[in-house]
């Protein structure tokens, strides 16, 4: 008699569900299971499945070929695993349980962490950072070896023919598994597994057609159709390129209001202080159970020796980070694993890194209100720091030694104990001031704004790319070719991608911000001598005349809004709901769709408050909350007002 039917699942199913398409937990432990009690065809219908417990059975390996797109924790403690690998087609599993299989080694474990690519919580601990060195550092150090032995022992058959190729993988792979060695003695068995499959990588890289990194990226926008054309009546009848579809047509501008002026970043918290710089703010992203971040009304500021928290709403200072002798420059948010021990299933939270003067970046999980680690990043200052949103352990450093660093920063576990890896080092020019990742694949390419220009670098990891990389393209503007001696256009000091596609770059010293492709852009082929492409300019938009530097835009892509403070204390805003990739714009800028006025606060003792320059801006997802940094120790918050 079968053990595992479709009435079987529904009535194991975690909470109930009327079809096998809708089960999202399941409980088949203790069944005392075997693999053939496993059918594939009925199990590969659970599509919504993200937890699968099979503890407690008596499964010598997963079956094979059972895709489970959605499950995020498999528990197979206590059975006799024997073969991991048949757990290969589970590519989103984040967390693995299989401490009990007594036929488990150390080199079964490290081959988990290679064919499950996500996998982050092994048996109750963080692996992510040893998983992630296995997958990209020591699989680097064996394709160099690998290379080696093929240059010194091998080369193509002339002619190449089907046999001779069969052939020639046979024994290359045979050798390279007998002669390569890397790593200790105890995972022998795993080195030789890994340069198996990477020897014959390697060869087909010799034969094989080259693909694009990022060939699956999306390289339009959701809807280029145009059903309906907006008309604005005048001063902002200069909008003749924005086409609005059906549905954009009903997203009309929000309209914001002053709600807090707050002074909260005070050297020993004097209320004279109008002179400390503010210089960067985010929004707390709030994870759900499967880590996507959603809105908050909790703001973090950086500026002088502190860091703080603000609720929106309340105008109130949550919480208060301060490091005497430091100076903040840069902040990011990110999502975390914590893991949590015992048989509790790791849990998501979000954390904050910030860092400035000295070169480290300290790390700090707010709601438990720990500032739990730090590590340096660099022996210069940092100027800018950025998670990598789809993998939130990826952490970029940008520095004033001219590098962008890319650190696996891995999860925590309830001791808040955390390892820290290095992975990539972007050589730049000269100072980053802002780096932004592509939406849609943010693992395969970097832009950064820096001092000298706009530049592009490809950060895949792995697949025969060196850990110390050098720029793929400089992206430039037209303004360059009006430079002169006194006229220097290549600073880019404001960087930030409006959708999936068209990305908002601000240029020092003039005052126009340009909206350019993406897709357009990097399809190009740069110049082999100074790897230059020209962007892709969709639009321009009217901004300031300003000889004020490192006054930084922000964009609200799901509301479709772009935002730039002033040196007088305005907010520039633009909603630009559809503008379409294909589109190019050959008239006078676009103006702005309202400029926000400076509050003028007063202050006891001091009268009003003239308008300073605003630093940085930063939106919810929803923009409910609009938020200013400036340059004299205040944050200003704006709130949405509701249609009536």
């Amino acid at each position: 008699m079968e053990k595992i039917t479709e009435k079987v699942l529904l009535e194991k199913a975690s909470p109930k569900a009327n079809k096998l398409e809708q089960i999202m937990t399941l409980n088949l432990s203790k069944m005392r299971l075997k693999l053939q009690d496993l059918p594939v065809k009925l199990l590969s219908r659970l599509q919504s499945l993200e937890k699968l417990d099979l503890s407690g059975n008596m499964l010598q390996e997963f079956p094979k070929n059972l895709e489970l797109p959605a499950l995020r924790f498999l528990d197979l403690s206590d059975n006799q695993i024997e073969d991991v690998t048949t757990l290969d087609s589970l590519s989103n599993v984040e967390e693995l349980r299989m401490d009990g299989n007594l036929y488990i080694t150390v080199s079964d474990t490290y081959k988990l962490m290679v064919l499950l690519p996500n996998l982050r919580i092994y048996s109750g601990k963080d692996v992510s950072t040893s998983a992630n060195h296995l997958r990209y550092v020591y699989s680097d150090n064996l394709r160099t070896r690998i290379a080696a032995l093929w240059e010194n022992s091998f080369c193509l058959p002339d002619p190449i023919t089907a046999e001779k190729m069969d052939a020639l993988e046979s024994k290359f792979v045979s050798t390279a598994r007998h002669q390569v060695k890397f790593g200790p003695n105890s995972v022998s068995d795993f080195t030789r597994w890994r340069v198996g499959i990477l020897a014959k990588e390697y060869l087909l890289s010799l034969t094989g057609p080259k693909k694009e990194v990022d060939s699956a990226e999306t390289t339009g926008t959701q809807n280029n159709s145009v059903s309906q054309c907006v008309h604005f009546s005048p001063p902002i009848s200069l909008l003749h390129l924005i086409y609005c579809s059906h549905d954009s047509f009903l997203q009309q501008p929000v309209r914001l209001k002053p709600l807090h002026v707050l002074q909260c970043h005070s050297k020993q918290d004097s209320l004279e202080d109008f002179s400390t710089q503010l210089w960067a703010c985010a929004f707390q992203p709030l994870p759900d159970s499967a880590g996507n971040a959603g809105g908050s009304r909790l703001v973090a500021t950086c500026g002088g020796d502190s860091i703080c928290l603000i609720d929106c709403e309340m105008g109130m200072v949550m919480k208060k980070y301060k490091v005497p002798g430091e100076e903040f420059y840069s902040l990011a948010w990110s999502t975390v694993l914590m893991s949590r021990g015992g048989n509790a299933s790791a849990q998501h939270c979000s954390i904050l890194a910030a860092g400035g003067k000295r070169g480290i970046v300290k790390l700090i999980h707010p709601r438990n209100n720990v500032a739990y680690g730090e590590f340096r990043a660099s022996r210069k200052a940092l100027s800018v720091l950025r998670f990598n949103h789809q993998q939130g352990n990826f952490l970029f450093t940008g520095s004033y030694d001219n590098k962008i660093l890319m650190w696996d920063i891995g999860g925590v576990d309830s001791q808040y104990n955390f390892k820290v890896v290095q992975l990539l080092v972007l050589e730049i020019g000269t100072t980053p001031l802002h780096i932004c990742l592509p939406p849609t694949a943010p693992s395969a390419h970097l832009l950064t704004a820096c001092e000298d220009g706009l530049h592009c670098y490809n950060t895949q990891l792995g697949a025969n790319n060196s850990t110390k990389r050098s720029k793929e393209m400089e992206i430039t503007f037209p303004i360059y070719k009006k430079e002169d001696k006194d006229h220097d256009y290549h600073t880019v000091d404001g960087l930030s991608f409006l959708n999936d596609d068209i990305v908002a770059s601000k240029n020092y010293l003039y005052g126009c911000i340009y909206l350019w492709s993406w897709s357009r852009t990097k399809v190009q082929r740069p110049d082999k001598k100074s790897k230059a492409v020209c962007a892709v300019v969709l639009a321009e938009l009217q901004w300031a005349n300003t000889e004020i530097p490192y006054l930084a835009l922000n964009t609200c892509p799901g509301k479709s809004y772009m935002v730039c403070g002033d040196d007088k204390g305005k907010i520039w805003t633009y909603h630009i709901p559809n503008l379409q990739k294909n589109s190019f714009h050959t008239g006078k800028p676009i103006l702005p769709t309202e400029v926000l006025e400076w509050p003028t606060p007063v202050k006891n003792g001091h009268g009003k408050v003239e308008g300073p320059s605003i630093n940085s801006v930063a939106m919810d997802p929803e923009l409910r909350y609009l938020v200013a940094l400036s340059d004299k120790n205040m944050v200003i918050v704006w709130k949405r007002e509701e249609s009536p």
